[in-house]
């Protein structure tokens, strides 16, 4: 079976400085995503992992359902507690998509004590990219991402390091949502 790793930025609170995801690019992300997965022919013989997180992680699950992949959420924390601090953002449909994704996916979620704090974040990348080289020793990913450090342990950044895909490795994408965000002078 092949493996699809998708993790991302979250899209950002209202207001967040330097804006790395805004709400508004959710479309050009998606369709981005979209090209790559019709490129790589995701579909029915492909598992697709991801965080579960509003933006890139949701973008990506919705996407692997549609075309008939078998999709695993990794939550890094209990459902409800995770939907709070990952998921819910006012005046969008990021939780409305993430409790349909959870009717049609496999969720797993970290056991409790596996970490503290935002640890259970770089725990959880941990442990989703073991699992992906369990089922496939050349996994793919789509990462949304400016590449920079991320806030705090577990991020985007995390991820991709553990990954250990070389610059320019074709096994993965990078989707920049900066570089659609226009500059003021």
């Amino acid at each position: 079976m092949r493996v699809l790793i998708v993790s991302g930025h979250l899209v950002d609170r209202p207001g967040r400085e330097p804006p790395r995801f805004p709400q508004h690019l959710v479309g050009e992300v998606t369709a981005e995503m979209s090209a790559i997965f019709e490129e790589w022919d995701i579909g029915p013989e492909t598992a697709v992992f991801c965080g579960g997180a509003r933006g890139a992680d949701i973008i990506g699950a919705e996407l692997a359902l549609r075309r008939g992949a078998s999709v695993h959420l990794f939550l890094a924390l209990p459902p409800e507690e995770f939907v709070r601090s990952s998921v819910d953002l006012p005046g969008t449909t990021w939780r409305a998509r993430f409790e349909e994704l959870r009717r049609h996916v496999k969720v797993r979620a970290l056991q409790a004590g596996a970490a503290t704090g935002d640890e259970v974040f770089a725990r959880t990348n941990e442990w989703m990219v073991d699992e992906a080289l369990r089922l496939d020793p050349e996994p793919r990913a789509i990462v949304v991402w400016d590449g920079k450090a991320g806030d705090g342990p577990g991020g985007t950044a995390d991820l991709v390091s553990r990954l250990r895909h070389e610059p320019g490795d074709p096994r993965i994408r990078i989707i920049d949502p900066t570089v659609l965000i226009p500059r003021h002078s």
